[in-house]
C-alpha cells in the first residue's frame, strides 16, 4: 500500500486562513451558546489536525503569544512550507509535525494535553479508519471541557453531486492521467452525460451540479483535488459524526457559522416548530440539514460541555469586546450573512457602529451608550449584535485581556508575509493580537503594509510597488468594470487605492494592534 493510504499527494492544497478556527471564535461561540468557554488569558493549548501549509496556524500563534500551538499533516511539502514560515517570523509557540493520525492516536508522538483541536475538512477527506484514529487522538489529547472545530461536506447538500466525485475519483484510481487532467476529463464525461439525456444528471440546474461542474473549471486544481479525489472521501449526514464523537465524550454545541443561531431570521414558523419538536442534539441538526439542504458544515464539540447559569454567562461578556474590522466608510446596516442578507434596525445598530468607528469597545461600553440603555439593552442583547456584526465580517469580538498580549510575534509575521507580496499573493491574512485571530489582507494592502514596515510613509511611496506586484500576478486594473489600459490611469487608480489605504485601512489596523513597526533588530 502506498504511504498516503489512498490520501491526494503530489498537489498541495492551497494556502487559506480560516478565521473560524481561531480560540477567540470558538470560546465565543461556546459563550453564544450558553457553554463555558475555555479562558484564554492565560497558558492553552491548541492543535490543528491536517494544517496544510500552516497560514492558519501561524497566524493564530503569533496573535495568541500566551498558548502553546501544535500543527500536524501528513504531506512533507506542506509541513516544509509551514516550518519555513515559523521558523522564518520567529514563532516559537508554533511545533510543526509531519506525522499520520495512527501514530499521534497510539501515543507515539509526544504531546500534551489539548483545549483545542480543530481540523479543516479533514474529516470528509479521510476514510473511516482515519476518522477512528481521529477520534481516538480526541480521547487520549482533549482536555475535559476542551473545544473540538470540525467542518466537513454533509449530507444531504451533497447528493446531488455525489455521483461527480465518484467519477473524477475513479478517473485517478489507475494512475491514468495527473490530476489537473483526471479533473478535466472526469468532467467532461459528466457533462458529455447531463448533455446526453443521462437520468441520473437530469436535474443537473435544480441541484447545483452544474455549479459545480463550472468550478471544475475556475477553482485551484489543489483545492480541488483534495475536494474530490481523496480515496477515502465521503459525505456525513451530521447525526452520524454527532454519534461518532459522543463515542469520545464530545457534546454538540452548535455551529461556527453564529448567524445559524438566530433560526427565526430565515426559517419559517412551521420549520422552526419542527426542530422545537425534535428530542435531541443530533436529530433536532438532522431536521436541520433536510430543511436548509446542507452541503457543508461547521460543527463546535465540547468535551464535557456545562452549561452557564445567567450570572455565569454575563460574568464571561464583561470579559468581551467588539471591534470593527472593516474601514467606517464600508461599515452598512445591511448586513451580508450566509443566510442571506438582513437589515439591522438602526435605531439599535446605529449607535453601536458610531461607537465602533471611534475605537474597540467592551460589551459594558457598548451597553452603557445612553441610546441603548435608554432601550434597556444588557450584555446579552450587546452579545447578539456581535455575533450579527461578526458574521457579516464587519466587526469581531475579542476578550479584553488580548489588549495586554505582546505584539512582536505578530508584527514579525506581518512583515514577514507582506514582504512576500512583492511576489506572491498566496497568503492574504495578517494577525491582529487584539482579536487573537487573523484579518484578511488583500494584495495591494499588503503591499502598503510592507512599505509602510519599511518607513516609506507616503502613499505616492507606494504606487509603484503596488503596480509591480500587480504585474508579477498578472492583474488587470479595472474601474467601473472596464480594464485600465494607459500607464496614467493605472498610476490614477493605483495612487487612489494607496491613499484609501492610508484613510481607511492603516485607522483600522491600529485600533487592532497591528499597524505596520519597523523592525527593530534583525528578524
Amino acid at each position: 500500500m502506498q504511504w498516503s493510504s489512498g490520501y491526494v499527494h503530489g498537489i498541495d492544497y492551497p494556502v487559506g486562513f480560516f478565521p473560524e478556527q481561531s480560540p477567540v471564535h470558538l470560546s465565543f461561540a461556546c459563550l453564544a451558546q450558553g457553554v463555558e468557554p475555555v479562558p484564554l488569558d492565560r497558558e492553552f493549548t491548541y492543535m490543528e489536525l491536517g494544517c496544510g501549509q500552516g497560514l492558519t496556524s501561524t497566524v493564530l500563534a503569533a496573535a495568541n503569544p500566551q498558548g502553546r500551538f501544535y500543527a500536524v499533516d501528513f504531506l512533507p511539502t506542506q509541513v516544509r512550507t509551514a516550518q519555513d514560515m515559523a521558523s522564518a517570523a520567529g514563532i516559537d509557540n508554533l511545533t510543526v509535525l509531519e506525522c499520520s493520525f495512527e501514530q499521534m492516536a497510539r501515543g507515539e508522538i509526544d504531546l500534551p494535553a489539548f483545549d483545542f483541536v480543530t481540523m479543516y475538512g479533514v474529516y470528509s477527506w479521510v476514510d473511516r479508519t482515519n476518522r477512528g484514529h481521529i477520534l481516538d487522538f480526541l480521547r487520549r489529547y482533549l482536555k475535559p471541557g476542551g473545544i473540538v472545530y470540525l467542518n466537513y461536506n454533509a449530507l444531504p447538500g451533497w447528493s446531488s453531486a455525489l455521483s461527480l466525485q465518484r467519477m473524477l475519483r475513479e478517473f485517478g484510481r489507475h494512475d491514468m492521467c495527473d490530476r489537473q487532467a483526471q479533473l478535466h476529463q472526469g468532467g467532461a464525461l459528466v457533462r458529455a452525460l447531463s448533455q446526453a439525456g443521462a437520468a441520473a444528471f437530469g436535474a443537473a440546474e435544480a441541484t447545483g451540479l452544474r455549479r459545480r461542474l463550472r468550478a471544475l473549471e475556475s477553482d485551484e486544481p489543489g483545492y480541488l483535488a483534495h475536494e474530490y479525489l481523496n480515496q477515502g472521501w465521503d459525505a456525513l449526514f451530521s447525526i452520524d459524526v454527532i454519534q461518532d464523537l459522543a463515542q469520545a465524550k464530545l457534546d454538540y454545541v452548535g455551529s461556527a457559522e453564529l448567524a445559524y443561531g438566530f433560526p427565526e431570521l430565515y426559517l419559517s414558523h412551521a420549520q422552526q416548530s419542527l426542530l422545537a419538536q425534535q428530542p435531541n442534539a443530533g436529530m433536532r441538526e438532522l431536521v436541520w440539514d433536510q430543511i436548509c439542504n446542507s452541503s457543508f458544515r461547521e460543527d463546535i464539540y465540547v468535551r464535557g460541555a456545562r452549561r452557564m447559569s445567567p450570572h455565569q454567562r454575563d460574568a464571561w461578556l464583561e470579559r468581551c469586546g467588539l471591534a470593527l474590522t472593516e474601514a467606517p466608510s464600508r461599515i452598512t446596516l445591511e448586513l451580508p450573512l450566509a443566510i442571506g442578507n438582513v437589515r439591522a434596525d438602526a435605531h439599535t445598530y446605529q449607535p453601536v457602529m458610531d461607537a465602533l468607528c471611534q475605537r474597540p469597545h467592551s460589551f459594558a461600553e457598548l451597553a452603557a451608550l445612553p441610546a441603548l440603555r435608554k432601550q434597556g439593552r444588557g450584555l446579552r442583547e450587546i452579545a447578539s449584535m456581535a455575533i450579527l456584526l461578526s458574521a457579516s465580517r464587519q466587526a469581531a469580538p475579542f476578550f479584553l485581556s488580548a489588549a495586554a498580549q505582546p505584539r512582536q510575534a505578530a508584527q514579525r509575521l506581518n512583515r514577514l508575509i507582506a514582504g512576500w507580496s512583492a511576489e506572491s499573493d498566496c497568503f492574504q491574512a495578517l494577525a491582529s493580537p487584539l482579536l487573537g485571530n487573523g484579518l484578511p489582507s488583500g494584495l495591494l494592502q499588503r503591499v502598503a503594509f510592507d512599505q509602510l514596515s519599511q518607513a516609506q510613509s507616503q502613499p505616492e511611496q507606494w504606487v509603484l510597488p503596488m503596480a509591480q506586484a500587480i504585474h508579477r500576478q498578472g492583474t488587470h486594473l479595472q474601474r467601473g468594470g472596464a480594464p485600465l489600459s494607459t500607464r496614467e490611469e493605472i498610476h490614477a487608480e493605483l495612487l487612489a487605492l494607496a491613499q484609501a489605504i492610508c484613510t481607511q485601512r492603516l485607522p483600522v489596523w491600529a485600533n487592532l494592534n497591528m499597524a505596520p513597526q519597523q523592525a527593530t533588530s534583525p528578524g
